[in-house]
């Protein structure tokens, strides 16, 4: 029996932050066709890990193709031949049901890479961040952060002093100041994408709130995919003489929460004064 011809195998589900949104292709009845995002590129990797979309550089779009199977083939036959192969309706949308779905499939044999989930953790991060894209908390939900450094303010009285430079959206300020001081979680969260910082190592994390940061200057920046919980170090300040000394430079996008290409008020001369990120943030808007 070839392996498009009985159920997938199954795994407990990947560790995900949530269910983005449901998405529907164009011409469905009484649904808007779904926006672009992230969580597009995550199905599409699965779907094809698990033999039912040929690999390729995928765009954001849900397309009907992608949904509904576009060619005879198994490997054409997109959202909707998964589904088949699942034992549940092959509508081609996706919900809760087929996003629990493909969160369990683990690849037959017969394909590449047999025996793995097929939501691999490239899916897993881009699924977070549509997590914190479409999962918007109301305005004036305003979540309880604590400091970057013991002793310090919490993140919600910071104002944001300057941009981070060559990172658009994540305007930013200075903290922990020293060379081998302690930058602790603001937040629940999980590292998210590697960077670089001139000098010293960063990186991107995922808050809990659907925040997403940019922490640079460290010695050493933690793995990708490793989760802190409010409180606990992350790393420590490198030697650095950019804007004062030692010191963590933390960035902060709310395009999660404000959506795409929205950021907070902040100054761009390293000065003090512009409003709090706390009132920002309960005000559901830059002031």
């Amino acid at each position: 029996m070839s392996w498009w011809e009985e159920p997938y195998p199954g795994a407990p589900m990947v560790k995900v932050k949530g269910f983005p949104r449901p998405l529907y292709p164009p011409g469905v009845k009484g649904h808007a066709s779904s926006g672009d995002g992230p969580d597009v590129v995550a199905y599409k990797r699965t779907v094809s890990r698990a033999g039912r979309w040929p690999w390729q550089k995928f765009d954001d779009s849900y397309s009907a193709g992608f949904a509904n199977g576009n060619g005879p083939n198994v490997i054409n036959s997109g959202v909707a031949g998964v589904q088949r192969q699942g034992g549940i309706d092959d509508t081609g949308f996706i919900g809760e049901v087929t996003f629990n779905l493909l969160r369990s499939i683990v690849i037959p044999e017969g394909l590449a890479h047999a025996g793995e989930t097929a939501m691999d953790a490239t899916a897993v991060n881009l699924i977070n961040q549509a997590f914190a894209m479409f999962s918007e908390p109301p305005a004036g939900d305003v979540p309880d952060l604590g400091p970057i450094f013991h002793g310090s303010k919490s993140v919600l009285d910071q104002d944001l002093t300057h941009a981070t430079s060559g990172l658009d959206y994540y305007p930013a300020f200075d903290d922990a100041f020293g060379e081998g001081n302690d930058v602790l979680a603001p937040e629940g969260m999980e590292i998210t994408k590697a960077s670089s910082s001139n000098p010293g190592d960063a990186c991107y994390a995922l808050g809990d709130s659907g925040l997403m940061y940019w922490f640079g200057h460290l010695t050493m920046a933690p793995n990708v995919g490793a989760t802190f919980e409010k409180g606990e170090l992350i790393g420590v300040t490198c030697v650095n003489n950019v804007g004062g000394g030692p010191h963590c430079h933390l960035g902060i996008n709310v395009e999660g929460l404000w959506g795409t290409g929205k950021q907070m008020s902040h100054h761009s001369d390293y000065t003090h004064g512009g409003p709090l990120v706390g009132d920002q943030l309960a005000a559901g808007h830059p002031l």
